[in-house]
C-alpha cells in the first residue's frame, strides 16, 4: 500500500490535533485547581470566628456581663444557642433566668438584660452582650457573691454555610 501526499497530511493533522486535545485535557486540570483555591480563598477572606468572655465585675455598678465577640474577618451566623449554668443544661431562656435570679436574694435588686443570640448575625470585631447582670444592693449579699459559671454551646456559619460548634471555648468543624 502506498501511501499518497493527502494520507501524509492527514495523518499529521490527526497527530496535531491529538497533540491539541492532550494540552487542552491538562489545561482543563490546571483551571480545576485554580478554580479549588480560589474558592478556598474566599471562604478564608470570610472566615468568623466567635469567642466567649466572662467579666465578673464587681456587686454594685460594675456588672457581671457575658459576651461573645467575632475574632474572625467575616460575619458569622449563630444558628443555635445552649446554655450552661453552673453545669446544667437549661432548657430555655426563660428557665435559665429563673436559676439567676434563685441564686440571690430578693433584696440586693438584682437587673438582669438578656439577649438570645440565636438566628443573630455577629459582624467581624462586634461583640454582643448576651448576659448582664447589676446588683443596686450589694449590701444584701452578705460579702458573698453567687457563683455564675455561664457558658453557651453555639453552632455558627459563614456566609459560605461552613459551619463550627462551639463547646465553651473547645470548636469544632461541623455542627450536631
Amino acid at each position: 500500500m502506498k501511501l499518497n501526499r493527502s494520507d501524509v497530511t492527514a495523518f499529521l493533522a490527526l497527530i496535531v490535533s491529538l497533540g491539541a486535545l492532550s494540552v487542552s485535557i491538562v489545561e482543563a486540570n490546571i483551571m480545576r485547581a485554580q478554580q479549588k483555591i480560589m474558592q478556598s480563598q474566599q471562604k478564608a477572606a470570610v472566615y468568623p470566628h466567635l469567642s466567649q468572655h466572662i467579666d465578673l465585675g464587681l456587686p454594685g455598678p460594675n456588672p457581671y456581663t457575658y459576651t461573645i465577640e467575632n475574632k474572625g474577618i467575616g460575619p458569622a451566623k449563630i444558628r443555635k444557642a445552649e446554655f450552661r449554668l453552673n453545669g446544667q443544661i437549661m432548657a430555655n431562656n426563660t428557665e435559665l433566668l429563673a436559676a439567676i435570679k434563685k441564686l440571690f436574694p430578693p433584696k440586693a435588686g438584682l437587673l438582669v438584660s438578656f439577649f438570645d443570640p440565636t438566628s443573630y448575625f455577629i459582624s467581624p470585631k462586634e461583640t454582643i452582650t448576651i448576659l448582664k447582670l447589676t446588683i443596686l444592693h450589694p449590701e444584701e449579699l452578705a460579702g458573698e457573691m453567687p457563683i455564675i459559671d455561664l457558658l453557651t454551646d453555639f453552632c455558627y456559619c459563614s456566609i459560605f454555610e461552613d459551619c463550627w460548634a462551639q463547646n465553651g471555648e473547645l470548636s469544632v468543624d461541623g455542627c450536631p
